[in-house]
């Protein structure tokens, strides 16, 4: 049985799940896929179609991620170093709050599901303010053996790169062919964000889409240290 939390984030709020074994979700909550679950309440727009947007009168889909450089000598997640990192902790604490708590959805959530859910939500917090690069949470997605396969290729894409969906296939041992396969699995990923499903692209470079919408998968491309154009 799952247990829930909801977190602030920059990017919107967090719903969290977790078992006593480890995370198994993590979704935005006007992803069209959210659960279901009691003190949720439904969003006033949801995010319909992952592949939607404009910026600039251009579809956002169609722009292009480019490494920023240089990255920085000791691998700075940020490219500018501290004093970026510093500006969108800051951007972070205007948007969502820095003091707002976890708010657990269940009453009952036992001691290990609990230090789960709080393991997540300091590590994201360490990730907006540009600490973290490598998450460390247990995972315990639920999922099809194909979908898992795909899931743990995710795993091993390290920030500061991008893989293209055919890419992303041959990593989980399977053919380039099956780059659209791939792509369905990862747009079925219950854990955003630790599963680092935004550091997929079309074979072209382009973002193509986002289950958490693309305006999402912009920002963390960004302070992933991306340029996108």
């Amino acid at each position: 049985m799952p247990f829930h939390a909801l977190i602030p984030s920059p990017l919107g709020p967090i719903l969290l799940a977790s078992d006593e074994d480890g995370l198994t979700g993590l979704y935005f909550t006007d992803q069209r896929d959210l659960p279901r679950v009691p003190g949720v309440e439904a969003a006033a727009a949801v995010v319909s179609d992952p592949s939607a947007g404009f910026q600039g009168g251009r579809a956002i889909r169609t722009f292009r991620a480019t490494r920023r450089q240089p990255t920085g000598e000791s691998g700075e997640l940020f490219a500018d170093g501290p004093a970026s990192a510093a500006a969108f902790s800051r951007r972070r604490d205007e948007e969502s709050g820095a003091a707002a708590p976890m708010r657990l959805l269940q009453e009952d959530t036992p001691a290990s599901a609990l230090a789960v859910l709080e393991q997540a939500r300091r590590e994201l917090d360490e990730y907006w303010r540009g600490e973290r690069t490598v998450f460390e949470v247990p995972l315990a997605p639920r999922g099809t053996a194909f979908q898992r396969k795909i899931w743990q290729a995710l795993l091993e894409v390290p920030c500061g790169e991008t893989l293209s969906y055919g890419e992303l296939a041959e990593r989980a041992g399977l053919g380039a062919g099956h780059g659209r396969a791939a792509g369905t699995a990862v747009g079925s990923n219950p854990i955003s964000i630790i599963i680092p499903c935004h550091r997929i692209l079309a074979r072209d470079g382009t973002l193509n889409g986002y289950g958490g919408g693309l305006g999402r998968k912009v920002r963390l491309l960004e302070i992933e240290g991306f340029t996108i154009r």
